[in-house]
């Protein structure tokens, strides 16, 4: 594609921090993700360079970046009172028109529409109806703070290992106090992803050490829970204890392969990608099958299990995992050849394609 000069004529509104980052900021993260390598940036007095840190996460290389008190004659204008996504430059470069775009003078306002879009199409109802709501509030308090994605997954690391400790204690009380502690970092992992998103911060990196601390949240709930409930209930519940563990190891380890066999990197998200292509010729099972998959979400398990255990029915959990994990297991198989086969990457979540 031919490189085309884009002009942001600086403004208040241009000015603010949103979604942690100015909107100039903003301007040239997405007109260099549309394909502009020339950015002149038109202002009368000094522009804080913070798209900088967003092109050293992505390992980008940065594009020309020219600050200017004098408009160019000519150009690609972006408009000064609204802030276009890469698509909207796009548009606005092949068909003259500036949507989509987030507009309005309200900074708190603009964040939480920013956050909002971040939404991946994959997310659950359990997701996007309760745990995002609260996440997004919190992102957008941390990034007016200048909080980075990192900080956020390591404090989520060390709520995970205090709930599987609490967990591993034992007694219906500790059990529903874990089953609290498990939902709180179910929300909290999501506050990373949303400021990595919002913020153009996202790395495979950030993605890999991402997905290692889902694992340890995962993996410290399953054996705290069964810890506990074999303390609590009797030894009798081992066997489905040990039988969980082992097939959660089992498709963890079978994933991870299949990521590196395949994509090379990624979430394990590529499953329902490529579930939706190997039932593409069969319309009505693929509606069925994606509508029930729904339900083996994270975070729907996350709240069953914490429901459970606020019930005093901790000792079902396990059983109740063990058939999901099952299922899970077989369509990872049933799909692993598609995994295997996407050497570009195709099935990742849009974000990991291009970085």
């Amino acid at each position: 594609m031919p490189d085309f000069p884009v002009v942001i004529q600086v403004t208040p509104f241009l000015r603010q921090r949103m979604a942690g980052l100015t909107g100039i900021a903003r301007d040239v993260i997405v007109a260099d993700l549309a394909g502009a390598r020339t950015i002149i940036i038109v202002s009368d007095m000094p522009v804080d360079p913070d798209w900088v840190t967003s092109f050293r996460v992505r390992q980008r290389p940065l594009p020309d970046v020219i600050v200017t008190p004098v408009a160019p004659s000519t150009g690609l204008f972006l408009p000064g009172d609204a802030l276009p996504t890469t698509d909207g430059v796009a548009a606005l470069r092949d068909h003259g028109i500036t949507e989509p775009q987030f507009t309005g003078y309200d900074s708190q306002a603009v964040t939480m529409a920013i956050l909002h879009a971040s939404l991946k199409p994959t997310e659950g109802w359990v997701g996007r109806h309760i745990n995002r709501p609260i996440s997004f509030r919190i992102s957008a308090l941390l990034m007016r703070m200048g909080v980075g994605p990192d900080p956020v997954t390591w404090f989520t690391l060390a709520l995970a290992v205090i709930m599987a400790l609490v967990l591993a204690h034992g007694g219906a009380g500790w059990l529903a106090a874990g089953g609290l502690l498990y939902q709180a970092v179910s929300v909290i992992d999501c506050i990373d992803g949303d400021i990595a998103r919002a913020t153009y911060r996202f790395s495979r990196r950030g993605a890999l050490l991402d997905t290692a601390c889902d694992m340890v949240a995962n993996f410290g709930f399953y054996l705290g829970l069964t810890t506990g409930v074999v303390r609590t209930y009797g030894s009798h519940h081992m066997t489905v204890a040990i039988a969980l563990v082992a097939t959660i190891v089992s498709g963890v380890a079978a994933m991870s392969l299949l990521l590196r066999l395949g994509p090379r990197r990624g979430s394990f998200d590529v499953l329902r990608a490529a579930l939706t292509i190997r039932l593409q010729d069969r319309p009505r099972l693929k509606a069925a099958t994606l509508a029930f998959e729904k339900f083996f979400k994270r975070d729907f398990y996350v709240l069953l299990a914490c429901v459970l255990c606020l019930s005093g029915l901790a000792w079902a959990v396990p059983t109740v995992m063990l058939g999901g994990a099952a299922l899970w297991l077989a369509a990872m198989v049933w799909c692993a050849p598609l995994i295997v086969a996407d050497k570009r990457g195709d099935l990742l979540p849009p974000h990991l394609r291009i970085i």
